[in-house]
């Protein structure tokens, strides 16, 4: 396998932390969101992430105090131990991501035209 065609393929893993690049780049995108779990120390308030579906679990104290919070990510959000990249390799890799998104839909869109045309 040449160098490019290995930089060109990428595991299942690294495929799906692609599509929480965003998330990972400009952070969550949060929304109130019913769930079902109960505690015993306060009122449930859970936000979910409009993008990538993290949920963010607080506990809320009689006079609206942070009593705990935690959050529950989706599979394979998470990466291992000491391999995380820093939040200005995934500003590049965002950057990247747009740029071969734009691309796409340029090509779909000239594909169009030359379907309406012909």
């Amino acid at each position: 396998m040449t160098d490019q065609l290995a930089a060109a393929v990428m595991s299942t893993a690294d495929h799906e932390r692609l599509g929480y690049l965003r998330c990972n780049t400009l952070g969550h995108a949060w929304h109130d969101y019913d769930s079902t779990w109960n505690t015993e120390m306060g009122s449930p308030l859970t936000l979910r992430c409009e993008r990538c579906g993290t949920e963010r679990r607080d506990v809320i104290g009689t006079y609206g105090q942070l009593v705990t919070r935690s959050y529950v990510y989706p599979d394979r959000y998470k990466y291992p131990k000491g391999t995380r990249p820093d939040r200005a390799a995934f500003r590049v890799m965002l950057l990247v991501q747009r740029l071969q998104e734009q691309r796409t839909t340029r090509r779909k869109a000239e594909t169009k035209v030359k379907e309406l045309s012909a």
